[in-house]
This record gives C-alpha cells, sequence and structure tokens, in this order.
C-alpha cells in the first residue's frame, strides 16, 4: 500500500470539526456555547457576592467547577476524535494553523471552543505512540484551488459547494482535505510547491 492510501487528509472548520479527504464529517460539539447561559448566570451570582465571605468562595468553586466541565468535555471530544481518526490512516494531514491570529480574529470565541491547539497537540502524542505521523501543509490554496485540477475556483465563506469546469463536483470541505492530503503526500495542486513539515508537537 502506497504512502498516499495511507494518509488522511483533514480540514478544520467552524461549520464542522473536520472533515476528511474521503468525505467523512466530525460535527462540531461547541461544548462552551451550550454551557455559556449558565456560565454567565453563575459569574452575576459570584459578582454579587460580598467579598472574603464563604458565599463568595463557594460561587467561585461553582464557577470554577463549571468552567472545569466544559475543558474536560472538550479534552475527551478531541481525545475520541483522535483516535478515531489514527484508525484510518498512518498519517494525518492538517493545515499548519496559525492559532495567535486566529485568536485574535472575530470569531475567536468559536475557534476557542473548537479547542484547535490542544486538539493538534493531542493528536500528535497519540500518533507518535501508536506509530503513525502528523503532517502540517501550508493552507494557502486548499479551500479555493480544485483537488481535480489544481484551478483556482474563487468561494466566498457562504459557497459550501466546489464546482470546477473540470467536472470535480464536492463539498469545498471535502475538496479542502483533498488538497491538503495531495500536499502533504508531495503532490501539491498548484504550480508552486506547498511547504510541507512533518510534526510530532502542537502547532
Amino acid at each position: 500500500m502506497c504512502i498516499r492510501d495511507r494518509t488522511v487528509g483533514i480540514d478544520m472548520g467552524l461549520k464542522s470539526f473536520l472533515v476528511t479527504s474521503s468525505g467523512e464529517e466530525v460535527a462540531i460539539p461547541q461544548h462552551y456555547r451550550k454551557a455559556e447561559k449558565r456560565l454567565v448566570r453563575l459569574q452575576r451570582q459570584l459578582s454579587r457576592k460580598k467579598k472574603g465571605s464563604k458565599r463568595r468562595a463557594k460561587a467561585v468553586k461553582r464557577v470554577a467547577l463549571a468552567h472545569q466541565k466544559v475543558a474536560n468535555q472538550r479534552k475527551h471530544f478531541h481525545c475520541t476524535t483522535a483516535l478515531w481518526l489514527l484508525g484510518k490512516g498512518k498519517a494525518i494531514a492538517h493545515e499548519d494553523l496559525n492559532i495567535k491570529a486566529l485568536a485574535k480574529s472575530r470569531l475567536a470565541k468559536s475557534h476557542a471552543d473548537a479547542g484547535w491547539s490542544q486538539f493538534l497537540q493531542i493528536l500528535s502524542i497519540k500518533a507518535e505512540r501508536a506509530g503513525c505521523l502528523t503532517v502540517a501543509v501550508n493552507p494557502n490554496g486548499t479551500t479555493q484551488n480544485c483537488s481535480g485540477c489544481g484551478v483556482k475556483v474563487p468561494k466566498t465563506l457562504s459557497q459550501r459547494w466546489h464546482s470546477c469546469a473540470c467536472g470535480e463536483e464536492l463539498s469545498r470541505d471535502t475538496n479542502a482535505a483533498i488538497n491538503v492530503k495531495n500536499l502533504a503526500v508531495g503532490h501539491p495542486v498548484r504550480k508552486s510547491s506547498g511547504n510541507v513539515r512533518r510534526s510530532s508537537g502542537s502547532h
């Protein structure tokens, strides 16, 4: 079996947590979003408590436990998803995301809720333990370029379908995941080669 057959490309986003190069989709759980109303309510209750009082100390503990629950749910989801991916290939290719830039974007809260940095770190650690690889590639062009012929097919954020004159028809996320996979195995779909880097740590 060649390296291409053993590699799975993934496209990570906010509509779906990730989509694989074979078109499989993992829904985004939004743990923080689902708990946000309760967290706001607990924070308000805390703000009403007198500083130094026992009631305030209890309120602080309730807020901390609520945040910890969200963090634990997110980590469990990341671990489960990483193991699921590693069951599909010996190498997992993903975009080399600029986490710091995402944290400053208008969708910062959604990116933080997804927890990309933690997920990629967990994926890398579990891949190493399983004798597998994670491969980070330059994401430039992976969304807009056709995975079939390499021609740029401009799409707005609201356009979720990739349709190329060459006849390639598939979801934009699957198209991007295939491009990520192609870059990882050394077959870029555009004239300038992608920046392929093997990874053993977080990104």
